[in-house]
């Protein structure tokens, strides 16, 4: 019964609220009293009356000029909430006495009650059951139908005696008192057949049924059988059919066309194999399949595109048509309403709305729509080609699974040849072949070196026919790689999938009365859309400056030199050498004087002088590693060249394009696959996890909501909404860019944003040693012959004393050539040396004095990484002399071994455990009868004699030691990768901390000719145990590049378990530190290596984080760069990654959070068949979310490196232990709010009882929906506060400013709105009287409540207690998340940890017989999180 009286009161009764009760005393007395006259002008405002079933009141007491919400009038989108009559003022004229007299001679109760009248109806102020309130209106056919006790008379009982006047509005007028009725007012009731409205009257609420029942029950049936004699659409007329027809029709000739181009209609060679050109990537099998445009397909692709653009475009349409029919402003009167019935329209929105979704998510399928409309052709017609790789699944149980790209077929203007663009590689088309090939150009094809160097062909380089030839092949000297644009980021951040199904979710908001918010939608998903694409722009453009080719370049072709554009350069070109950028590789064939700037290649920070190709070389091939010196490669600056006439300086062009070594590298950063967390593989679950939840919870909301099912489809689709927050995809790329931007800030580069949250999971760091953990230079300490080893450095008078033999060798043996200021140009070691034989002058690149003599070079080679050697044959007077530089090692093995003194192996291994940067050279005499310009490096290497040793001090830096300290309380471990001396790396690393002062250390030296490797201990040389058999306690390994590619060729399960222990690896070469930082990456350690370029680079590209210390702001050698060349870089980098993971994750959680508590909200809603009120949905899902969200991650990192990695993982215990447990806390205060507003005697007569959902503007306004705002609302702050602790990873609490700007705002905001009865309160609707109502998002003037009894206050002491609860809610979740998700559950993990590291840590266990390591291999499947 109820129920069934709430139904009509939200129907019929509150039409009462428009109007304004004769015997209120708070009318206005508007006027003054003056000498001729007694009366008073009474004005009433102009009341706004409703012809649907609940109106809107206009308070006559508030007035409305300067109000702070007509700030928003006039904005277009502010609909009329339904159809209203505008009535005009009326002015009552009675007597001024009469008035005083019936204003205060009533009682106080009398005077309470009619002090709550300000907008016409009663509201009870005394929190009693049951509540008096005015009663719902009665609707008659004529006020002669009024029952007795609905008269003026029986409304007004103390003034009985007076003569009334019953108004349209239920109102009356004292005629006693002088006052009239306007004749223009209309009734409020909502039916037709009942217009007439008789005497409002105040009454208990239970009181009002009893009396009024009958008419109640009348009124019911006549709104009932005007809406079913509503006329009906036909939904087969011609109009629809115009509409549904085509649209089947376009669908199945869709299918067909695809089954038969796909499927029925192969065509024979349309298919060929595709070979990949992209490096380390050769053996990956595609398919090239050639399709081509037809009528019939671009015909049907447009219909598609039509549709698409169609079922918007209905969507639109409907949503008007719904306003039309809802009369819902003067903007739409001239509309014509073709739905008279809202549950038509509705039903018309939600067919097209499915049917829609579903069609436009099977089209978003494919990787490309339009190519679903080419046919297939043979191979040479084809207008866009797909690739398709077959791939091996990682899971066994799925089988095989594809890969699909799409590349366009381009026509070359200047040669007419077909080719297309596949990852940054060009392909044309081969007639030879049938197919398209690789467009790369062999220049070392049939040709030698000799060749190159050959001065006719040097002259005459490329005619233009046969350049024009090449240019087809290879295409223009670009990077195909288009300038990134703002609007287009924007368009292909918003043509994902994802952003389909938010266009959705935003129309279903559209209608209903909802349209408000579809706008709130719209912003935060176009602001999280715009976020992302701002900064995937930024990376791109980043990437984009890198690629420009620009200007002109000098060309010799038809054997005239001629200015080419640097896009118009093809391998094989003769180009003239200039100062500047190089847009290509090539190889020196005739230079003087040649500097070039590396660093953005290779983040060598100082210059490198460049030679031509050797003529001792002509039989050989062009190899860029072999020929290191004399290659160029693209992306090099030429800082100076020597001058002279205009062929002075020329140079081959080998590689052009994507093929050179710059355009590898950015390869590279463009196919590069950031690591895959767990987080990657899990969120498919968590996917999987939240739409069953969703389809659970949209099955509860259908269930409950007991209207129509066209109101509940809205609400389960508004549930289904939540459940995956818009905002969701946006957290880790707004967390990278913060971070990538405070890296900056610190003058480090990031090339690669994605490499920062694979920084947070950084386990192992792999360092250089010289120039990284040490200084850059060196500083000479001293230079002894073989027989005075162990001799002082210095002479008597505290000089330096240099044999004069080892001058010479100091002098001549190096690559040193200056620049056009004298500089010295050069490896650090080349020029130390050089300088301490003061008496040494560098002549030019032909000759050096030294003294009075001059000695001429008759030939050079540079240092080899693989011999560690560097030779030089110079002429002394008549004497040739051979000296040759080196490693102690590798110098011992050239020469005669009479000529090495016995103790030049101790003497080596001193010097290196005490961190002396050691050289060994030798001489001998040559007396070969080549010309020296053809001798090779291995006909002078050899029976040497030794001369003696170079010794060099390599300073450590002083924030060295402070670095790998703060790494190894970070739980990062410390390795050094060197080409030095393993013993001067263990110095190194024990020096700066790597290795403990008190720790032993056994190296493996050397592998024997039996294979077999020789382990010694490096304080004495003695041999050392195997430690494949056990690894003494306190001990750790060091062991030589040789040892480890043995240990990795035979025994790779063994060399990883070694390497676990292993904190130096000496004698490296490039290849060998690769090997290194890559073994580990493959068994599953994010690794990060930190080099300063050079011989690095490998490695640096091999990490999963690489750093390199260079001063080039465009380098690609590493994701980061760190210009300032400072090792703290490391350190910043790992916390900005952590910062960025932990931030990522909060953000991530709160999403969830959001959209869970939203989800169960609704929920909750749809049991009591309620909903929030306008201004709620607009703070609940549109600017919490925005600024909680947006502001977590802003939080900086933290100053030091905790002992543990934040968590990749969505399913693991420490996330999965923060989202629940606060969703508990936040359900469970929930439950508890609503069950103290259950138990509270005044709400036992005021609960909302309609199942009645079909006006959404009316459910806001009721005590649950305002209980539920104010606990669950401040939920979405609580929860954001919980998750900004940053446990170790992040600054503290309140370091986040801005996100503490935001939570103290929006407490004070809900603090007051639950302790206050004001306007304030009023615009969520909750705590909110008539007295106090302002306006709705979508409304132009104040709104009265829409409940039966006029207010929503709530008693003092419950607000208290609803405020108590949301402050023990935010204790609770910060506690929770602060004490046991961040301090208790990691120590039970690390509890948890220490019990299995105990027995299987770290694929090792303890022998406690013999106290030793047992080492273990750790499985090739493992895997770290």
């Amino acid at each position: 019964m109820l129920a069934i009286r709430r139904v009509f009161a939200t129907a019929v009764a509150l039409g009462s609220l428009a109007s304004v009760g004769v015997l209120g005393s708070n009318i206005d007395i508007n006027g003054s009293s003056n000498a001729g006259s007694l009366t008073t002008v009474i004005e009433f405002p102009a009341i706004e009356l409703d012809s649907s079933k609940i109106p809107s009141i206009s308070a006559s007491h508030q007035s409305s000029e300067g109000s702070w919400w007509h700030a928003l009038d006039g904005i277009p989108f502010l609909l009329s909430r339904r159809s209203k009559r505008k009535l005009s003022r009326k002015s009552i004229v009675t007597n001024e006495a009469a008035v005083a007299s019936r204003r205060f001679d009533l009682p106080d109760v009398e005077q309470q009650k009619h002090r709550s009248l300000a907008f016409g109806d009663y509201a009870d102020p005394t929190f009693n059951c049951p509540a008096t309130t005015t009663c719902p209106l009665v609707c008659v056919n004529s006020t002669d139908d009024c029952p007795s006790d609905a008269t003026c008379a029986s409304a007004n009982p103390d003034v009985a005696d007076h003569e009334f006047e019953l108004c349209n509005d239920g109102t009356c007028a004292d005629k006693t008192l002088g006052q009239a009725c306007d004749a223009e007012l209309e009734s409020p009731c909502a039916c037709g057949g009942l217009g007439f409205t008789c005497a409002k009257q105040i009454d208990l609420y239970d009181n009002c049924f009893e009396r009024f029942q009958s008419f109640y029950d009348t009124n019911t049936e006549c709104i009932e059988n005007e809406e079913e004699s509503l006329p009906q659409v036909d939904f087969n007329g011609p109009a629809f059919k115009a509409c549904y027809i085509p649209f089947i029709i376009i669908t199945v000739l869709m299918f067909l066309w695809c089954a038969y181009n796909q499927r029925i209609a192969p065509v024979e060679g349309s298919n060929a194999v595709l070979e990949c050109a992209i490096k380390g990537k050769e053996s990956e099998k595609w398919t090239q399949t050639g399709y081509k445009r037809t009528i019939i397909g671009t015909v049907l692709h447009g219909l598609i595109i039509i549709v698409q653009l169609a079922i918007q475009g209905l969507l639109l349409f409907l949503t008007i048509q719904y306003y039309v029919q809802q009369e819902a402003g003067p903007a739409l009167e001239n509309l014509k309403m073709i739905f008279q019935d809202e549950i038509q329209v509705l039903m018309a929105f939600q067919i097209v709305w499915m049917t829609g979704f579903v069609w436009c998510f099977l089209l978003k399928y494919p990787s490309s729509i339009r190519s679903l409309f080419y046919v297939a052709a043979f191979l040479p017609m084809q207008h866009m080609l797909r690739s398709l790789r077959r791939m091996k699944s990682e899971n066994a149980d799925t089988g095989l699974r594809y890969k699909t790209e799409y590349c366009k077929v381009r026509i070359d203007e200047k040669t007419g040849s077909r080719y297309f663009y596949f990852r940054m590689r060009r392909y044309f088309y081969d007639e030879t072949e049938n197919k398209f090939v690789p467009g790369r150009l062999d220049v070392t094809e049939d040709s030698t070196i000799g060749n190159w160097l050959d001065k006719d062909r040097m002259h005459q380089g490329l005619s233009s026919q046969e350049a024009t030839r090449r240019l087809g092949v290879v295409g223009p000297n670009v990077l195909d790689l288009k300038k990134p644009t703002i609007l287009g980021s924007i368009v292909r951040e918003f043509s994902k999938p994802f952003y389909l199904y938010q266009n959705f979710m935003v129309w279903t908001w559209a209608p209903y009365w909802y349209y408000y918010m579809a706008i709130v939608q719209t912003v935060v998903r176009v602001t999280g859309g715009m976020v992302v694409a701002i900064f995937q722009y930024m990376g791109d453009m980043n990437l984009y400056q890198l690629m420009v080719v620009d200007g002109m370049a000098e060309v010799i072709r038809d054997g005239e030199l001629m200015s080419v554009d640097q896009t118009d350069v093809v391998p094989g070109d003769i180009v003239r050498v200039t100062p500047g950028l190089s847009y290509f590789d090539m190889a020196i064939l005739k230079s003087e004087r040649l500097l070039v700037d590396e660093s953005a290649l290779t983040g060598e920070v100082h210059p490198v002088a460049k030679i031509p190709l050797d003529p001792a070389n002509s039989g050989q091939v062009y190899n860029t590693k072999m020929c290191k010196s004399s290659t160029i490669s693209a992306g090099t600056t030429v800082l100076e060249c020597g001058g002279g006439d205009e062929y002075n300086v020329l140079a081959i062009v080998t590689q052009t394009g994507s093929f050179t070594s710059k355009g590898e590298l950015l390869s590279d950063v463009l196919s590069y696959e950031r690591h895959q967390f767990k987080f990657d593989t899990e969120v498919k679950l968590v996917l999987f996890i939240l739409l069953v939840e969703m389809a659970i919870l949209v099955s509860v909301v259908l269930h409950f909501i007991e209207d129509h099912w066209v109101y509940a489809w809205f609400y389960a689709v508004f549930v289904a909404g939540t459940c995956l927050p818009p905002l969701l995809p946006t957290v880790f790329v707004v967390s990278v860019g913060i971070s990538c931007k405070r890296l900056q800030a610190q003058r480090i580069t990031c090339t690669d944003s994605t490499g920062i949250l694979v920084a947070g999971k950084v386990k192992k760091a792999f360092f250089d040693k010289t120039g990284t953990l040490t200084e850059q230079g060196l500083s000479f300490v001293s230079a002894r012959t073989s027989n005075d080893l162990g001799k002082s450095a210095t002479n008597t008078s505290g000089e330096v004393d240099i044999d004069p033999i080892l001058q010479l060798g100091l002098s001549v043996c190096h690559t040193l050539t200056s620049n056009a200021s004298g500089d010295l140009i050069g490896p650090a070691v080349d020029r130390m040396g050089f300088s301490a034989v003061r008496s040494a002058r560098l002549v030019n690149e032909h000759s050096v004095m030294l003294g009075d003599d001059t000695i001429k070079y008759l030939k050079r080679f540079e240092f080899d990484h693989h011999s560690m050697t560097q030779s030089v044959i110079v002429q002394r007077g008549e004497e040739k002399i051979v000296f040759v530089k080196g490693s102690p090692e590798a110098i011992s093995k050239l020469c005669v071994p009479s000529s090495i003194p016995s103790d030049f192996a101790d003497h080596a291994r001193y010097c290196a455990r005490n961190g002396i940067y050691q050289l060994a050279i030798a001489r001998s005499t040559y007396t070969g009868s080549e010309e020296t310009h053809e001798v090779q490096r291995s006909d002078i290497e050899n029976d040497l004699t030794f001369t003696g040793c170079i010794n060099f001090q390599n300073t450590m830096k002083h924030e060295t030691p402070s670095v790998i300290s703060e790494l190894r309380e970070g739980n990062v471990e410390s390795a050094i990768v060197t080409g030095d001396n393993v013993l001067t790396g263990i110095y190194i690393a024990k020096k700066s901390g790597i290795i403990a002062p008190n720790k032993n250390v056994i190296i493996g030296i050397s592998v024997s000719d039996d294979e077999v490797i020789q382990w010694v201990h490096a304080s004495d040389d003695s041999d050392a145990g195997d430690p494949l058999v056990s690894i003494p306690e306190n001990t750790v390994l060091a062991m030589t590049g040789e040892v480890w590619n043995h240990l990795l060729r035979y025994d790779p399960k063994s060399a990883i378990a070694l390497g676990n222990h292993t904190f130096v690896y000496g004698r490296c070469t490039p290849n060998d530190k690769v090997s290194v930082v890559s073994t580990f990456v493959q068994y599953g350690d994010i690794t990060l290596m930190c080099g300063d370029g050079g011989n690095d680079c490998g490695a640096l590209k091999a990490a999963h984080v690489g750093i390199a210390l260079s001063d080039a702001e465009a380098s690609v050698v590493a994701p980061f760069t760190s210009l300032d060349k400072n090792i703290t870089s490391v350190t910043e980098v790992l916390k900005e990654g952590r910062c960025a993971l932990a931030s990522a994750f909060a953000s991530y959680k709160y999403m969830l959070m959001y959209g869970q508590v939203e989800s169960i909200n609704q929920v909750v809603n749809a049991y009591f068949s309620i909903t929030f009120s306008e201004w709620c949905w607009v703070f609940m899902d549109g600017i919490w979310p925005i600024t909680m969200a947006f502001s977590l991650p802003l939080s900086k990192a933290a100053k030091t490196l905790s002992p543990k990695r934040p968590t990749a993982s969505i399913l693991g215990p420490h996330t999965l232990s923060s989202a629940c447990g606060v969703l508990s806390i936040n359900f469970l205060f929930l439950v508890i709010a609503l069950a103290l507003l259950w138990k509270q005697d005044w709400f036992q007569c005021r609960m909302w009882g309609s199942n009645d959902v079909s006006n959404v503007t009316v459910l806001g306004d009721n005590y649950e929906t305002s209980v539920i705002f104010l606990v669950t609302g401040y939920q979405y702050i609580s929860s954001a506060a919980a998750f900004n602790f940053g446990y170790t990873y992040r600054a503290g609490w309140f370091k986040n400013y801005v996100f503490v700007f935001f939570f103290s705002v929006w407490t004070a905001f809900q603090f007051t709105a639950t302790m206050s009865a004001n306007k304030f309160s009023c615009i969520w609707r909750a705590n909110c009287d008539n007295d106090n109502a302002v306006r709705f998002v979508t409304s132009t003037e104040p709104e009265a409540l829409y409940n039966d009894f006029n207010t929503t206050v709530m008693p003092t002491s419950f607000r208290g207690t609803l405020l108590g609860l949301m402050i023990a809610n935010l204790i609770l979740n910060c506690a929770w998340e602060y004490l046991v998700v961040n301090r208790m559950l990691p120590k039970v993990n690390d509890e948890i940890a220490g019990i299995k590291s105990s027995q299987h840590a770290s694929g090792e266990y303890v022998d406690t017989a013999t106290n030793a390591y047992l080492i273990k291999p750790i499985p090739a499947d493992s895997e770290v999180a």
